[in-house]
């Protein structure tokens, strides 16, 4: 009788960076900002995962991500987007763990000109 081995998937959150190069030397903004009418900049760590054991899938309104570090565990995540990504023009690339997704975004952000509601 063969004992049957299970993959074990973890949820792995993305680090959320926006495109104005707050990672630059000026810092004007902190880590996980998204102030960007241009695109998703989405960092994942996936410690011990071959380029080639990634999966990604992007469609208008969000992200799926697969990376099997070995026949034990599987990296997984689905992130929403509020506006539309494009995924013709997304981009990725794997570095030393790193995994860094650039999806340009379509259309306008529909809360950028809202009114406020006053709390009493």
């Amino acid at each position: 009788m063969s004992k049957e081995i299970k993959r074990r998937k973890y949820w792995v959150n993305p680090h959320v960076h926006c495109s104005c190069n707050c990672d630059a030397e000026n810092d004007e903004h902190e880590e996980g900002c998204v102030e960007t009418e241009e695109a998703y900049r989405l960092i994942y760590e996936l410690p011990g995962v071959k380029k080639e054991d990634i999966s990604i899938r992007i469609v208008k309104n969000g992200l799926r991500l697969n990376a099997l570090r070995d026949s034990h565990v599987e990296y997984v995540n689905e992130y929403p987007f509020l506006v539309d990504g494009d995924p013709e023009t997304s981009t990725a690339s794997y570095e030393e763990g790193l995994l860094k997704i650039n999806v340009p975004i379509v259309g306008n952000d529909p809360f950028k000109e809202t009114k406020p509601i006053k709390i009493k």
